[in-house]
Formats: C-alpha cells, structure tokens, sequence
C-alpha cells in the first residue's frame, strides 16, 4: 500500500463562519413577541372600549315633558340627557338663582307637592321634593337642590316611569 492511499486529507474548516438562518430564527421569535405586544398596546389606547351605558343627549322641552314641567326661564348651563333602558329616564341639570327654585317647582306643580328641608338623599341637598305619577301622567318627579354660591342654587331634575 502506498503512503497516498492511506492518508485521509482533514477537512478544511474555515473560521468566522456563522450560521446566519438559526441566528436569524432566535432573534426573528422575541422580536415578534415585542412587536404583537406593541400593536396590541396601541390598539388598546386608540379604541374606544367604554362600555354603552345608553345615556344619550336629549331636548330640554322633551325632559321636562315628560315629568309635566316646562324649562325654568332663566336657567343656566341647561343640560339634559336620556337614560334609554326599559322605560325612559330623563335627567336635567341647570343651574337657578335660589330666589326663582321655589316659584319654578310652584308653577310646575300647583296642586304639589312642595319642596321640602327634610329627608332629602344626601348631606348637601337643601331641599326637595319627590311626586309620584298623578292622574294623566305616567311618570313620577324627583327634584334635588344644592347650594351653588350665595345667590345661585343647581337643580338635578329627574322623570322616570316606575
């Protein structure tokens, strides 16, 4: 046997040679991971995700109504909304000089009842008045008042179907 026909030749390993698809493939996994989580982080912040509680805005005149009240004239800072669930509920927020609260629910209300100082819900409710549906209507009234500065009171007004 010769000398060239038992010797094996060793393979040549060049340095410096990396495999560029396994590296490629760990980084490729945390990055995607990374990049879903951001996408998700802004959908969340740009959506709308309250939920509907079926509180839309409503007429002023339709509120009112529907409780057998009309607006009072010189209200301020009028606002009224729907609560649309089984039955209706109108609420409306205004602001009145306290002088004009008590001839208002008066006017709205000539057959009662009053205003009242004594167990209203709450601890800074001056005075109010709670009517239950009467012949014609179908719809009860709660009205609440609360300080609002020295000449001014704020009115929350609510008909509602029992």
């Amino acid at each position: 046997m010769t000398q060239a026909e038992t010797e094996t030749v060793p393979e040549q390993v060049r340095p410096g040679r990396t495999r560029w698809g396994v590296f490629a493939a760990i980084l490729a996994v945390p990055t995607l991971v990374v990049a879903g989580l951001i996408a998700l982080l802004v959908a969340w912040l740009f959506t709308d995700d309250s939920v509907d509680t079926g509180v839309r805005k409503a007429s002023c005149v339709e509120a009112f109504a529907y409780g057998g009240a009309k607006p009072p004239a010189g209200a301020r800072d009028l606002t009224c909304v729907l609560e649309a669930a089984q039955d209706p509920r109108y609420e409306a927020r205004f602001r009145l000089r306290r002088a004009e609260v008590s001839a208002w629910v008066a006017a709205s209300y000539p057959d009662g009842p009053g205003l009242r100082n004594v167990q209203c819900d709450g601890a800074e409710i001056y005075a109010c008045m709670n009517r239950g549906p009467v012949a014609g209507q179908s719809s009860s009234v709660q009205v609440e008042i609360t300080y609002d500065g020295p000449k001014w009171s704020e009115v929350r007004f609510v008909a509602f179907t029992q």
